[in-house]
């Protein structure tokens, strides 16, 4: 508090904005009033990591965004008040990679259809079956070697699991790699995480009705060289079964997911 107290003192002093990057996690918008509420890392020299809504200079960099961006961002502090310049996406998916979205994809607040797989305990799981619950889904493959894209995934999930326990939040993790990833290779994966089937079910089922389901996230996936190919969607699926959030790589900051599926609890 001294410090903002002492930088906010500089500024009115001075009469010149003061100008910090800020990375974070788009959780709502409102473009009437101009104003987007970002769950936001560390501001250095500022203010620590939180959940606040911010002032858009120009509604036309609104257009782009929606619940799940992570953006990066000029802060732009004066004695009038803080507002945002500058704010751009961060898509993390190989520029070079012929990756392309396809048109299944679903629009924030769409309705997301109804699905069956098999989890790690040779169950059958409807997506259905979750209603009034909120869901976060992710694609992950058993066999992936990089440790920073299926692994990190799988951490952030547990760590959500341990945030929200008895909470009403569902992680269901579907295999890109089915064909491998039985529910017997799935249900050894779950025990590294510690997970259990009954609020983070590990899914595989048939290759078609997989990449069907992926399509609705912005999934794109292929084998090449022994390994698969992908990019990263993490959804967030509200109590009403609409999609509420869509994450794209495996960058993110956990807590910031979890504010996103704590904003969707509270409703």
């Amino acid at each position: 508090m001294r410090l903002l107290l002492v930088i906010g003192a500089a500024i009115i002093i001075t009469g010149c904005a003061k100008h910090f990057k800020v990375d974070g996690m788009v959780m709502s918008l409102d473009a009437a009033r101009r104003t987007v509420v970002i769950s936001h890392r560390d501001i250095a020299g500022y203010m620590p990591a939180m959940v606040m809504p911010f002032r858009i200079k120009h509604p036309a960099d609104l257009s782009p965004l929606k619940p799940g961006s992570r953006v990066s961002f000029q802060l732009a502090v004066t004695k009038r008040g803080a507002v945002v310049e500058h704010i751009t996406t961060r898509n993390s998916s190989n520029p070079n990679a012929p990756i392309s979205l396809t048109a299944s994809k679903l629009a924030i607040g769409a309705l997301v259809p109804d699905f069956e797989l098999t989890d790690q305990q040779n169950l059958s799981v409807r997506l259905s079956e979750f209603r009034t619950k909120v869901i976060a889904i992710d694609f992950i493959y058993t066999r992936c070697p990089l440790p920073d894209v299926c692994p990190r995934l799988s951490a952030n999930f547990a760590r959500l699991r341990k945030r929200f326990a008895g909470k009403d939040l569902v992680l269901l993790s579907i295999s890109i790699d089915p064909q491998y990833d039985t529910p017997e290779v799935l249900a050894r994966y779950g025990k590294i995480w510690e997970a259990n089937p009954a609020g983070w079910h590990f899914l595989t089922g048939d290759v078609r009705a997989i990449q069907q389901i992926g399509a609705f996230f912005g999934m794109v996936y292929w084998p090449e060289e022994g390994a698969m190919t992908h990019n990263s969607q993490t959804a967030v699926i509200a109590r009403d079964g609409r999609l509420a959030a869509l994450v794209d790589g495996s960058a993110y900051a956990v807590s910031q997911l979890g504010d996103l599926i704590e904003q969707q609890l509270a409703r």
